[in-house]
This record gives C-alpha cells, sequence and structure tokens, in this order.
C-alpha cells in the first residue's frame, strides 16, 4: 500500500477537526441535542495544540448550559414569588375588609366569623397554588379577583360608616331662615335697593330671631335700617298693603300661618333676600338605651319642605313609633296636625295647633306629644318629602296595600315624560316607586276619611318601609338607604344604635308584629297662642281617643301581645267602612282650580299658597277636619 505524504496526512487531520468543531457549535445550540449525543473527540495526532482545543470547547459547553439551566430556574422561580406576594396581599385586603365590617358593626357575630375565616382560606389557598407547576395561574386569577373585591367592598363599607356617622351627628343649632318681604310691584330686588325703605316687625314673636337677621343687614349695608314694631301680623300685612311700610322682615316658616288669615299674602308679596339665624338646640340629654334589649319611643316628624333639612317648619306629619324589641312589636299612632293642644315650653298653659310646634323646633314637638299620651319620648327622626322618595327608591320600591282603589285629587308633573297625569292606586297591594309613596301619603282630598285616611295611608307607607327594612334587601341597599338620608334626616339616635337594630335583624330575622292607630278629634275654631289675631280651625282631641291609645302603650312597654285599640264612638263616625269602587278614583280637581303657579312649577309646594286651593275648598268638604290650611293633597 502507498504511504501517505505528510501534506495529506496534515489536510485529513484539519477536515476532522473542521467537522468537530460543526458538531459542537450545532450542541450548543440545541443543549437538548448536546444532552442526549455523546460529545465527539478529536484524534489525537502527536500536537498538544488539539488536546488544549478540546478541552476549552467543553468548557464552553458546560458553562453556557449551566447559565442557560439558571436562567430557566431564576424566571420560574419569579413567577411563582409574583404569585405568593399577590396571596399575601389578598390576605392584608381581606383583614382590612373584615376590620372595616368590625368598626361598622352591623354584621352578627356568627357571620362576620363564617366570612373571616373564608376570606382567611382563599388567600392560603391561593398561595398554596403558587408551588405547583400547573396550578400557579390559577391562584394568580383567584388573587386578582379577591383583591378587586376586597378592595370595592372596603371602600363600600367606609363609606357606609362614613355616611351613618353623618345622617346620625346630632345638630346642635336648629336655623330659621328670616326673610325680607316687599310688594310683588316693587322696583326692589335686593336689600342694597331697600337700604332707606321703611321696615315693619313684630314686636314680640320670633323678635330675638329678626334682631339676628337686623344686625347681619346693618353689617351688609354699613348702616342701621329704619324698623316700625307691630304687635300682630295681620297689622304688619296690612301696613306693607297700605305702604305704611316699604317692606316687612320675618321667619319664613310662618308664611302658612299668615296665610291662613290673610288670603293671597304669598302672591301679593316678592322675597328679595333671606338670612339663615342658628339659635342653640337645648335638647335633653339622649338617653342611652340598650335599644334591642328595652322598649322605647320614637317620634317620627314629617316636614312640609322638599330639599335639604336645615330650616325648622311645620310638622305636619306627626307619628309615634312604641318599639318593644324583646316582643318585636311596633305600635303607629298618628296625630291630627291640626291637633289643639299645648305646647310646653312654647304656649305657657295656652294651647296652639300641634303642627304650629315644628316651626319652634322639634323638642317643642315632642315635649306637645309626651303631654298628650303622658309618656317619656327618648328619640326623633324628622324626614321630609324628599327623604321619603329616596328612602323608598333606594330600597327598589315598597308594597302598599290600599283600602280602596283612589287616584290623587291633582295632576302631578312627571320630569321625566314632561307630562301631567294623576297618581292611581288599585285596591289591594300596590308597589310604589318614591314618588308614588309620597303621594299616597299625602292624599286627603280625594281619600274616603279625609285626613284620617290619610293618617292610615302614612302609616301603611312607614310598615312597608319597616318590612323591607327587615328583609335581605337591607344588605343591598344600606349604603344608598343612608346616602337618601344624608342632609334630609335629623335624629338623635346614635350611629351604634341604629347598627344594633340592622344587627339584631340579621341575627334573628324575626317577623314583627305592626299595628296602627289612630288618635281622633272634634272640628272647631279656636284660638291659638301662635296667632293669636283670629280663631284658627283646629281639632279638639277626644280624651276617649287618647285613653284608647294609651291603653296599647301600655301593653306594649309591659311586653304583651298588642293588637288595634278598642273603637270609640268618635272613630265609628269617622270610619267609612266600605268606598264604593271607583267612587274615587276619577273625583278630580277640575282644570279651572289650578293656576299659573301651578302649571309653572309643577304642582303646590309647601311653602306656597295658591288661588287654586282656597277655590278648591269647597271640595274638601269629604274632608272631615277641615284641613284647610294644608298642603295640596
Amino acid at each position: 500500500m502507498q504511504r501517505k505524504s505528510s501534506f495529506e496526512d496534515f489536510e485529513e487531520l484539519m477536515n476532522k477537526a473542521s467537522e468537530t468543531e460543526k458538531t459542537r457549535e450545532e450542541l450548543e445550540f440545541n443543549p437538548e441535542t448536546a444532552r442526549r449525543q455523546p460529545e465527539p473527540k478529536i484524534p489525537a495526532v502527536g500536537s498538544e495544540m488539539f488536546d488544549e482545543g478540546e478541552d476549552d470547547a467543553e468548557a464552553r459547553y458546560r458553562r453556557r448550559e449551566e447559565r442557560l439551566r439558571k436562567k430557566a430556574e431564576k424566571r420560574r422561580r419569579s413567577k411563582h414569588w409574583g404569585g405568593r406576594i399577590l396571596a399575601i396581599i389578598q390576605l392584608i385586603l381581606s383583614v382590612i375588609f373584615m376590620g372595616a365590617l368590625f368598626v361598622l358593626d352591623v354584621l352578627p357575630l356568627k357571620y362576620f366569623v363564617i366570612i373571616s375565616i373564608v376570606f382567611v382560606l382563599l388567600a392560603l389557598i391561593c398561595f398554596g397554588l403558587q408551588f405547583g407547576r400547573k396550578t400557579h395561574w390559577i391562584g394568580k386569577v383567584i388573587s386578582i379577583l379577591m383583591c378587586l373585591v376586597l378592595i370595592l367592598g372596603s371602600v363600600y363599607v367606609i363609606k357606609t360608616k362614613y355616611t351613618l356617622d353623618t345622617v346620625t351627628k346630632t345638630k346642635m343649632y336648629q336655623t330659621d331662615k328670616i326673610v325680607i318681604a316687599v310688594m310683588a310691584e316693587d322696583e326692589a330686588q335686593s336689600v342694597e335697593d331697600a337700604k332707606d325703605y321703611e321696615f315693619g316687625i313684630m314686636s314680640a314673636l320670633d323678635r330675638s330671631k329678626v334682631d339676628q337677621a337686623i344686625e347681619q343687614i346693618n353689617g351688609n349695608l354699613k348702616s342701621e335700617i329704619d324698623t316700625s314694631e307691630f304687635d300682630s301680623y295681620s297689622e304688619l300685612v296690612q301696613a306693607l298693603y297700605k305702604g305704611k311700610v316699604d317692606a316687612m322682615i320675618y321667619n319664613q316658616a310662618l308664611d302658612e300661618l299668615i296665610e291662613e288669615n290673610n288670603p293671597g299674602f304669598l302672591e301679593k308679596i316678592r322675597i328679595i333676600d333671606n338670612f339663615n339665624v342658628e339659635t342653640q338646640v337645648l335638647m335633653e340629654d339622649v338617653p342611652d338605651l340598650p335599644i334591642t334589649k328595652q322598649p322605647f319611643i320614637v317620634y317620627l316628624s314629617g316636614m312640609d319642605v322638599y330639599g335639604e333639612l336645615e330650616q325648622t317648619s311645620r310638622s305636619d306629619v306627626n307619628i309615634m313609633a312604641c318599639v318593644n324589641p324583646a316582643t318585636k312589636q311596633v305600635l303607629l299612632v298618628s296625630v291630627p296636625r291640626d291637633a289643639y293642644v299645648e305646647i310646653p315650653g312654647i304656649t305657657s298653659g295656652e294651647k296652639d295647633k300641634l303642627t304650629h310646634a315644628g316651626m319652634y323646633g322639634v323638642r317643642y314637638s315632642m315635649a306637645a306629644m309626651e303631654e298628650i299620651f303622658d309618656v317619656d319620648i327618648s328619640y326623633y327622626v324628622r324626614v321630609n318629602f324628599t327623604s321619603l322618595i329616596m328612602m323608598v327608591d333606594a330600597l327598589g320600591g315598597v308594597d302598599v296595600e290600599s283600602e280602596y282603589a283612589f287616584s290623587t285629587y291633582y295632576k302631578q308633573y312627571d320630569e321625566a315624560t314632561d307630562t301631567w297625569s294623576y297618581y292611581e292606586y288599585d285596591k289591594g297591594m300596590n308597589h310604589l316607586s318614591g314618588k308614588y309613596a309620597l303621594a299616597f301619603a299625602r292624599e286627603r282630598m280625594n281619600a274616603a276619611g279625609g285626613d284620617y285616611q290619610r293618617a292610615k295611608n302614612q302609616q301603611k307607607v312607614i310598615a312597608a318601609l319597616l318590612e323591607k327594612l327587615k328583609s335581605p334587601a337591607i344588605l343591598t341597599g344600606y349604603t344608598g338607604l343612608l346616602s337618601s338620608l344624608e342632609g334630609k334626616m335629623d335624629t338623635n339616635l346614635s350611629a351604634q344604635q341604629i347598627a344594633s337594630l340592622v344587627k339584631m335583624q340579621l341575627n334573628d330575622a324575626a317577623e314583627w308584629n305592626i299595628v296602627s292607630a289612630n288618635v281622633y278629634g272634634i272640628s272647631s275654631e279656636e284660638y291659638c297662642a301662635s296667632y293669636a289675631e283670629a280663631p284658627l280651625a283646629v281639632e279638639v282631641l277626644d280624651d276617649d281617643s287618647v285613653e284608647a291609645v294609651q291603653e296599647v302603650i301600655e301593653k306594649l312597654m309591659a311586653g304583651e301581645v298588642i293588637s288595634e285599640p278598642r273603637k270609640t264612638e268618635l272613630q265609628e263616625i269617622y270610619e267609612v267602612d266600605d268606598a264604593d269602587d271607583g267612587e274615587y278614583l276619577d273625583n278630580h280637581a277640575s282644570d279651572d282650580e289650578y293656576d299659573d303657579f301651578y302649571w309653572e312649577n309643577g304642582g303646590y309646594e309647601s311653602d306656597k299658597t295658591s288661588k287654586a286651593q282656597s277655590s278648591a275648598s269647597d271640595a274638601a268638604a269629604l274632608d272631615s277636619t277641615s284641613d284647610e290650611t294644608d298642603d295640596t293633597y
């Protein structure tokens, strides 16, 4: 055989080295292949440089493979730590949420413990899922969703607590709106225009509040206005009409009282300025009763105004709620707004209309109610028309049973549809929204029993609200309900007391026995302490009717099962047993009973009086209470 030359040997060796290097590059590019295939070796041909090249290539490959492995492991670990951190955040948010719930204190202990355990377990499960190669994504998704839920839930609970504290914040001052009125055709548009006018004021009634307003006026004008004093509002009004004074300063809460004996007054004058006067409310210390265990009485006052509940006004709804939480019973007692009663602290032994007590402050209304029934009223809740509408809507409407079919006497304006229509109610159960519930509670002219039927309807709406409050609807509507009352409800019940009542109901879900009662009276005309110029239409309460209610109150306080008070002779006279079908369905006011103000302002508001009210007085014959000074309904 022919021996290869040295050159051929060298060329063959170089070719094999080139192929080996190529193979190594491919193996380094694909580590998986490198682990499966054996390392090719370069034949030793007698040169040390080739042995050193082989060692360097292997070392480089091993170092590269180690770097790739470590990077993959680091990425895997970093993914798992992200999920674990999410689970820890979820646990922290769970603690914050449960802390907020604990402070709100409306959730019964058993539910609080169950929810706490569930939230903690969810956080631990999500943390544990991060140790699995395939389950860590499930844990991450659950953690993200739970974090969002807990954040929103915490905001909801904190907002609820804030709103509850705001609603139950006891007002230390009451506000009276003192106004300046001129004749409607007067050129003055502000008090600055009228600074040289002669201003008429009362010599006694509301004098301290008027004096405070005059101080504000003088301060704004940087000069003193001229005033003339009068002994009665009729004299003051006539002086304005005849030009003896150019303007009058008075408490706007007395609008209806002045209008009653000076018909057309509110149409003939124009308000050019007003001043809020604050006076300290001197309420007795509010008893901190355990109202989930002991009986208590709450005075419910309905003010005949819309909007914010800031200033004093007549109390057109006067209901006493006697509650026994141990026996789960409530007695609702309605007293006519025109009840002729003594107002302790105001009338000095004389009598006045119960509705007028509200003009001086809620504590005087409470004192008058205590005087009637010889009871102690610990708490009050004061609301207005807007409050009722928003409360009902926040709870998703209420179910109210009507004793007969009827429609409202006056037309109602619907802003959404820009139309006028009558609210109609079926005999039996009616599901009512806020505005329908308000119209149901205010209607008296087209009611079989007049003002007494209206009192019954008001109690039906309150009972329907109580039914909603003790149902699961309170869970979803609690914050909305409180928000609807912010600025539109005044109460001396504490936040803790209200929360304890909610907690009690959620804990036992008990059924309540709600009983309604009315106090009846005889229509008359008497002189009233707030307006001694002429007799006013009043209701002289029937002693037997009051005693019948007192008997039931005593039973409730003693823990006995109660029912409606015994019927009195006067009650039987007023009650209408059966209303003919349709009799009160189409009995509406005719178009000529409406005036321009009615159409322009969407109906009659309580702080306005229109000619239609007086022209409609003939139709009010069905109202045996002679409540001609009441609002439209």
